[in-house]
């Protein structure tokens, strides 16, 4: 079970790194083309180069302690050449699938393939986990009781529906957002989004999908209030947001299930 759990670890350390680790702006600084002032130096496609070594710096240095960590807690066994070698052929792949996305956003210039990127980006970097670890650790065996595979399924469902949902969600609804007053609490949306998809996940794990139906009907009900149904086009923004958001909830939740090998 120890291949597995080492896996599981490889998950985790990108998801911090790619979207807990990494703000926005760290983020736009890896786009070439950007009409931006450069932070380190003139040379814009330079600066764009330091951002990604500076990224990839950051990945390799979440995998190093995670793996550290876990290692000297006896929760995975593996060599100090695997370690090495799996940090180093890790952070390399990202930076290449990194570059080529750039590249593609230069090529495309448009961001009407915005999810379709994000999509294609993370499936990229999970493949490229994977294919490291079938190559280093599949052959392992070992196993240690104090961390299962179960525990890190299920803090990795949780990491999924937050901020990398709350991105895709972001991305889904941008071409429909409407003008915002200034009567509004900042951050109160993602805060709300966070805290709904947390409840629901949870709700998914012990078997009590019959509450979630409640949630969204007192979220519509609530927010048809606060308009008096006269804004169409808020009415549907809040609701496509909220179909969008329960539903990447609904897949996490039910295939983090299957690879716990409960009952769907």
């Amino acid at each position: 079970m120890n291949d597995y759990l080492i896996l599981a670890s490889l998950f985790i350390c990108h998801i911090l790194g790619d979207f807990y680790l990494q703000s926005k702006a760290m983020v736009d600084a890896k786009h070439f083309g950007q009409k931006r002032k450069p932070l380190i130096v003139f040379d814009q496609e330079l600066g764009v180069m330091i951002a990604h070594l500076l990224h990839i710096a950051l990945h390799a240095l979440v995998m190093a302690f995670v793996l550290y960590f876990l290692r000297g807690i006896e929760v995975i066994r593996l060599s100090d050449t695997n370690l090495y070698l799996a940090i180093l052929a890790i952070a390399l792949g990202h930076l290449v699938i990194d570059l080529l996305k750039s590249g593609w956003r230069l090529k495309m210039m448009s961001d009407d393939n915005a999810v379709i990127t994000l999509v294609g980006d993370q499936m990229a970097h999970l493949m490229w986990i994977l294919i490291v670890w079938a190559w280093l650790f599949d052959d392992l065996n070992n196993f240690s009781g104090l961390l299962t595979v179960n525990h890190l399924v299920i803090f990795g469902a949780y990491l999924l529906v937050l901020r990398p949902t709350s991105i895709l969600v972001m991305l889904l609804l941008s071409p429909h957002t409407p003008k915002n007053g200034d009567n509004q609490i900042p951050k109160a949306g993602k805060l709300i989004g966070y805290i709904e998809r947390a409840v629901v996940l949870t709700l998914i794990f012990v078997d009590q999908y019959t509450a979630i139906g409640f949630i969204i009907a007192a979220k519509s009900v609530l927010r048809y209030g606060e308009s008096g149904g006269n804004n169409t086009k808020l009415n549907e923004y809040v609701l496509l947001g909220t179909l969008a958001s329960f539903g990447i909830v609904l897949l996490v939740g039910i295939l983090a299930r299957v690879a716990l090998g409960f009952e769907v």
